[in-house]
């Protein structure tokens, strides 16, 4: 019989308590410990591993320390860069396309390929990257925060009043059907309430499983002004649920 989310889940979490507990621990002391088979236990590494939560190595594994949203992960940024390249192929040539200051949404502008489109964002980093050349940049000016770069203030508040997309990609610290779509930062928040605001057409959120399911402290929308959730398919699938019953279609893409 196929085990439940909420085994595997179980399950995930006393293989997590085992290794924090240890430097590292062989497939078969941790099949031991769980009482379940060691295929059981290959597989459930497979999977923290793609979460970034371990890393395996010759028959054994260890857990990763740092698994914070703004901690660099080789896994994370994996997952992170699938649902921005699904979040791309929503964006039409000629498209008007707002993004904020999130990671997972700026690396959608890397899959853009070909696409001839007007970018509007108060990321400063988005210079850093290779554009189409026909395509158009544009920095809504403002005071840079550091270290996220990001533009924010009056000015920033003022240039996006006057303008318009025909789609957003808006990345978050947190989501919940609670307290909708959430970041740590006030300033911040303003601007992606402008960017939700002043969008015509579809509004994208990208998040990956950390962030499902969870609040930070200021809300920037709510469930209901999300067309399409982005996630992976490690969220958990009774928050999903939730989401997808305020009226979101919620993509999971597989990695």
């Amino acid at each position: 019989m196929k085990s439940s989310h909420k085994t595997i889940k179980n399950r995930r979490d006393k293989l997590l308590e085992l290794l924090t507990a240890e430097v590292s621990l062989l497939v078969k002391e941790i099949s031991r410990e769980l009482a379940v088979s060691e295929i059981t236990v290959r597989r459930d590494l497979i999977a923290l591993e793609k979460m970034g939560l371990v890393q395996r190595a010759h028959g054994k594994a260890q857990i990763v320390s740092k698994i914070g949203t703004e901690d660099y992960n080789e896994e994370i940024e994996i997952l992170k860069n699938a649902i921005a390249k699904k979040a791309a192929e929503f964006v039409k040539d000629g498209n008007t396309l707002f993004i904020n200051t999130g990671s997972t949404a700026l690396s959608s502008l890397k899959n853009l390929e070909n696409k001839r489109v007007t970018i509007v964002t108060n990321n400063v980093k988005v210079a850093n990257l290779d554009h189409n050349p026909n395509s158009t940049v544009i920095l809504s000016g403002g005071e840079i925060r550091f270290p996220k770069e990001a533009l924010v203030g009056d000015i920033a508040i003022d240039s996006f009043s006057k303008m318009s997309s025909n789609i957003s990609i808006i990345g978050c610290s947190g989501l919940s059907v609670e307290n909708g779509i959430t970041t740590p930062v006030l300033h911040e928040s303003k601007i992606n309430s402008l960017i939700i605001e002043r969008t015509n057409g579809l509004v994208i959120v990208v998040a990956d499983y950390r962030k499902i399911g969870f609040s930070s402290n200021f809300t920037s929308g709510h469930i209901k002004d999300i067309n399409y959730l982005i996630t992976d398919t490690f969220a958990s699938p009774e928050v999903i649920r939730e989401i997808e019953k305020q009226g979101v279609q919620v993509i999971q893409v597989e990695i």
